[in-house]
């Protein structure tokens, strides 16, 4: 196409493709790009490749260009919008609210949202139908993120369960601190874990229609471990459990602690039954006698307050997710390959202990 228009028709031209980039309106970029390259007698197809139009598109921009000249893109010169929104500000904050507080207080009996089912609450809601596949995009907008669920214990709202969780940080674990530094002994976390042989499953990016898929042994038998992780310096100590968690085993565990330690060890452990064993209470109680040993229970369903679940996580993460383990001794390999590295690396361990050294002022 080969057309004569002024120096100024091109300048002004110009002009409106900048105000096109200003206003992020991307239809008059593009009617205004697209008669830029005519009068620069590029070839129509190029320009309607280039623009991701039809030829008779162009031809049409540049007929309606030549009727009513800049009156034309001058309606235009409004910030790209997009499309309308199908609810408003108020309707978008009821449809959070609602999704919010859960299938079951909604009405339903299912306890899982899904985008069928919300889709429903628009339309009886706000008597607005949309696509299904819009869903997940509003639902982000408003700051909702599908995630996975995780259990907390029902004495979570119990007003006794939460005194004492406030009590434990206000006043137990000050007072660990405090008694720590003056008699210069280490806090210690302890706990067990089971690492089963069948594998764990995480999720993974993996192509689209393809879900991953793990080989399991099928048998349910877990490697059981004990350890502690050494709050001020990050030290790690584990030891296999040959049979089951007994008060035997653990007590065995506590004195391979011990041996290890050449001051006071003030002990931070969970109120599991065989804990509280006569014997091994016997046990703590001549180690307290001799300052060789204190111990502080946890509360009741407060794995939050010990760190070292953290690691049995990270160990999780990075040994048995998504992991086929022929043998017993593979599955072994696996998590005391991770245990070794953390005590060549005391930053894996102090990193699960970051907030609680923040707090009592270790960098």
């Amino acid at each position: 196409m080969k057309l004569k228009v002024s120096r100024e028709t091109v300048e002004r031209l110009k002009k409106e493709l900048g105000i096109a980039q200003r206003l992020n309106n991307l239809r008059l970029y593009k009617i205004v790009k697209a008669l830029l390259l005519i009068y620069e007698e590029e070839p129509a197809e190029n320009i309607a490749r280039l623009i991701g139009v039809t030829v008779r598109t162009v031809f049409n921009w540049l007929k309606r260009f030549m009727w009513e000249r800049f009156s034309w893109p001058g309606r235009m010169h409004s910030k790209g919008k997009g499309r309308k929104p199908k609810l408003n500000g108020e309707q978008k904050r009821k449809l959070y609210r609602i999704v919010e507080g859960g299938p079951g207080k909604y009405g339903s009996d299912c306890g899982i949202w899904n985008s069928a089912m919300i889709l429903i609450v628009i339309r009886k809601e706000f008597n607005v139908t949309c696509n299904p596949r819009y869903v997940s995009t509003l639902l982000k907008s408003i700051g909702l993120t599908c995630q996975k669920a995780k259990f907390v214990s029902d004495r979570s709202d119990d007003e006794k369960h939460r005194r004492k969780r406030k009590q434990r940080d206000e006043e137990t674990w000050p007072e660990i601190l405090e008694k720590a530094d003056e008699m210069k002994g280490g806090i210690l976390f302890t706990d067990e874990v089971s690492f089963a042989r069948w594998g764990s499953l995480a999720r993974t990016w993996a192509p689209k229609g393809k879900q991953p898929v793990v080989k399991t042994f099928g048998k349910r038998k877990g490697l059981k471990m004990f350890g502690s992780v050494e709050f001020r310096g990050g030290g790690f100590v584990y030891e296999e459990c040959d049979g089951k968690f007994n008060g035997d085993s653990y007590m065995k565990f506590l004195k391979q602690v011990l041996s290890g330690c050449c001051c006071p060890v003030f002990l931070i452990e969970d109120g599991a039954p065989y804990h509280r064993r006569k014997d091994v209470n016997e046990f703590r109680k001549e180690m307290e006698i001799r300052k060789r040993m204190l111990v502080y229970i946890l509360p009741s369903y407060s794995p939050d307050k010990n760190p070292i679940e953290k690691l049995w996580k990270n160990t999780k993460r990075d040994a048995t997710h998504l992991k086929y383990f022929p043998t017993f001794d593979d599955l072994r390999s696996a998590v005391v390959g991770a245990f070794e590295k953390y005590l060549t690396d005391a930053t894996k361990v102090i990193c699960v202990m970051k907030k609680l050294r923040k707090k009592a002022g270790i960098a």
